[in-house]
């Protein structure tokens, strides 16, 4: 098996935008350029021997914007559509029926306006179609004239033409945004030419096509169907998104005002030709040119289905169960089929479910057919499936498009998970920690790498039905990062319900600018209580994509400084999203990281020997979003010097840290204090305001964590406040003032907070 090649991380995005709307006309000249030197070069003898003059009239041009040719090049007369004096013998005719507004008629009113300003005494007018026809027309769109019919009738979806059929100019696309295209296409080639008067060749012949993207409602169905539709349309999604000029955006429930936020004027959709499609059937046609297999996966064995996403990426392949198969096969009966069912019987690990990704270890990650930079942590169908619930479904584009690897392992190697009780203690753990280790050979310290995905809470913690296990969600989500860290990765956590990677990810983006004030004339006032709000949790996808959305609406945002911690590798999945942030922030939104700097890992388990893979990391991400502050890192202990020594080279401003040893191994978190006489290195309150908090407990959690001034000397606290809105931090602050007249209480920056904290700490 093999697999082309993968798409690769860059420090500037190298995905490519979408073709523009045409070729631009230096191009067309080249191109021209190249074919009359040709010409010149056969007539040349020729006219040195006195055969004739040559004419310098342009001739019949015919391109194909999909193939980029230029087909033939004759010389032959010029057509006079206005001349110098205004006065013209055309008239233009449009479709009677067509809308006011549509794009046929918005082409037909710029032609006439752009002749009017080229010949300001044009006398060149407008008629429909109904009109008595006349012997010189310029037929701009679909209308009833023979003319029309003829040339309509040449075309393919999304071409489109300008061409003279007898004495009549016909500017047409297939579509009426085709017809516009056209008109533009017409106007780009030859509106230099348009100074004493309007002319162009006889002959002329122009034919090209536009690349169309596909806006995909969800299937109006429910239960398991709904699951395995939509599975079946992200892998066409991302095979789509990787190897075509047509990209896919899919409306799901959170997606949609992304998708109008991308489109709206000047950003960077918003010149793109999305079509709807509104069934399951009718995309499935649109995306079966690009499929090259079928992998049926077993639904008796729900891990499968990671199986069956890992090779339908690798293999551009579609993963359907046997039902949808069944249901479609007249429609991809023609592709290879690799079938799952009944390959995975716990003959080899005792365990159905470990089977599945030893078989995936063997065959794909260890042959170097997976990314490199990207491993996937996707529920199975175990929990989801019969409840149509498409959480981790939604989230399979991007898997697809970076061919990545696909599992669901618990972290724990004292427990069965709860979907596989009967497996062997410590199956799950044995395969996650076989896949880790496979990734960091196979990487051989040169680069590290994302899991990005987050465990099943009900699986693997005591939550929910799973009321057996030993284990707490926190210390289970500690625990993965502890696993990975090891293996020289991070994670992106909450990645579920995150619609559209593999297209949001090819927003093209330069280095961002932060929101940095000026703190060189700040200096610490004894008599002062400082605070820093540090709005935490944005490490991960959906909180991005999901929470800050909302958050970011608040009337209350940029009345007070707050600090937005944000992982920098999401510019890997949602840059789009993040520049949004970026450009749309006041003068009192700051970005810092979130957990821990770019990505999530325990900077004392990363190995030795990988830290300067590491460094080099964080220090590209760090840069790419102006970023020198890590506020939340997040370890078992307090940060040695090896981890600060690493940070000073990526978040010089400042680090803070939050240390919760839930092995029991003597880790603690000690006080602040100014390492190598410069790098703050400082305490993240983690008993932080949450979103589940009312004003009055808000109030206690801020009056506990500030305490009792102590008389002439400053207080600091940077406290974490977890997905939170603008203006209840500002009411809780209100609250405290009003009820702490005494205490002079200044909200801060997080860079002047840090340099107030320098000086002090000095």
């Amino acid at each position: 098996m093999t697999s082309d090649a993968k798409p690769e991380r860059t420090q500037q995005r190298a995905h490519p935008r979408f073709p523009v709307l045409c070729d631009s006309i230096m191009s067309k000249i080249l191109k021209n350029t190249l074919i009359f030197i040709c010409i010149l070069s056969m007539l040349l003898p020729l006219a040195l021997a006195g055969c004739g003059n040559s004419t310098d009239t342009p001739g019949q041009t015919e391109t194909d914007k999909s193939s980029g040719s230029v087909e033939t090049e004759t010389e032959g007369e010029k057509i006079t559509l206005v001349g110098a004096d205004g006065k013209t013998d055309y008239i233009v005719i449009r479709s009677d029926f067509s809308d006011s507004g549509s794009d046929d008629i918005k082409a037909a009113v710029d032609l006439l306006a752009e002749f009017k300003k080229r010949i300001p005494s044009s006398q060149l007018s407008i008629k429909t179609d109904y009109e008595k026809e006349t012997e010189l027309e310029i037929l701009v769109g679909q209308t009833n004239r023979k003319e029309s019919t003829e040339v309509y009738e040449t075309l393919s979806d999304h071409e489109y033409t300008v061409r003279f059929v007898g004495d009549k100019l016909v500017i047409l696309g297939k579509t009426k945004l085709g017809t516009l295209k056209a008109w533009q296409l017409f106007l780009e080639i030859y509106g230099s030419t348009w100074t004493e008067t309007v002319s162009v060749p006889k002959n002329i012949n122009l034919k090209e096509s536009y690349a169309v993207s596909y806006k995909l409602a969800l299937p109006q169905v429910t239960g398991a169907t709904l699951y395995d539709t939509v599975l079946a349309e992200v892998c066409i999604q991302g095979i789509m998104n990787r190897e075509s000029d047509s990209k896919v955006y899919i409306m799901g429930a959170q997606a949609e005002e992304w998708f109008d936020i991308m489109t709206s004027e000047g950003r960077w959709l918003s010149n793109q030709n999305f079509e709807e499609v509104k069934t399951f059937d009718e995309f499935l046609k649109i995306g079966l040119p690009y499929l090259k297999k079928v992998i049926i996966w077993d639904t008796a064995v729900p891990a499968s289905v990671n199986v069956a996403t890992t090779i339908a990426g690798v293999e551009d392949g579609i993963v359907m169960s046997d039902t949808l198969y069944d249901r479609y096969i007249d429609v991809v009966g023609s592709l290879p089929v690799t079938d799952l069912r009944g390959m995975f019987d716990g003959s080899v690990t005792g365990s159905k479910k470990n089977d599945c990704y030893a078989w995936a270890i063997e065959n794909y990650l260890k042959k170097g057919l997976c990314s490199e930079d990207f491993i996937c942590y996707y529920t199975d169908s175990a929990t989801e499936r019969n409840g149509g619930v498409t959480s981790y479904v939604s989230v399979r584009d991007w898997a697809v498009y970076n061919r990545s690897f696909v599992f669901d392992l618990s972290p724990w190697s004292d427990e069965a998970p709860y979907d596989e009780p009967d497996q062997p203690i410590g199956a799950d753990y044995n395969s996650f920690i076989s896949m880790l280790s496979t990734q960091y050979d196979l990487l051989k310290q040169k680069k590290t790498y994302e899991v990005c995905g987050f465990f099943n809470f009900t699986k693997y913690s005591h939550i929910g039905a799973n009321t057996t296990s030993k284990h707490e969600t926190v210390p289970t989500e500690w625990e993965t990062v502890y696993l990975i860290s090891a293996y020289g990765g991070y994670q992106n956590t909450a990645t579920e319900w995150c619609w559209n990677q593999s297209l949001h990810s090819q927003y093209e983006y330069g280095t961002l600018k932060n929101n940095r004030p000026d703190t060189s004339h700040v200096e610490v006032d004894d008599n002062k209580t400082y605070l820093c709000i540090f709005m935490a949790d944005y490490d991960s996808s959906y909180p991005l994509y999901e929470f800050l959305r909302n958050y970011w609406k608040d009337p209350k945002r940029g009345t007070i400084p707050l600090a937005w911690g944000i992982n920098p590798t999401l510019l890997d999945t949602y840059p789009d999203i993040i520049s949004y942030y970026y450009e749309t922030a006041t003068e009192n939104d700051i970005f810092t990281s979130d957990a821990s700097a770019a990505g999530y890992f325990n900077p004392s388990r990363v190995p030795d020997e990988f830290w300067d893979t590491m460094i080099q990391h964080n220090k590209d991400y760090f840069e790419q979003m102006d970023l020198s502050i890590a506020p939340m890192v997040l370890d078992w202990d307090q940060l040695d010097n090896v981890s600060l020594d690493a940070f000073s080279q990526f978040a010089p401003d400042g680090v803070a840290s939050i240390v919760i040893d839930f092995h029991g191994q003597g880790g603690h978190q000690g006080a602040p204090y100014l390492y190598d006489g410069s790098l703050v290195y400082d305490v993240l309150n983690n008993g932080g305001i949450s979103r589940e908090s009312t004003v009055e407990e808000g109030y206690n959690i801020l009056n506990a964590a500030l305490g009792k001034k102590k008389p002439g000397v400053a207080n600091f606290l940077l406290t974490r406040c977890v997905w939170c809105t603008p203006s209840y931090i500002s009411d809780v602050i209100d609250l405290y003032r009003e009820r702490h007249p005494e205490v002079d209480l200044e909200v801060v920056d997080i860079y002047t907070y840090f340099e107030l904290r320098s000086q002090f700490l000095a």
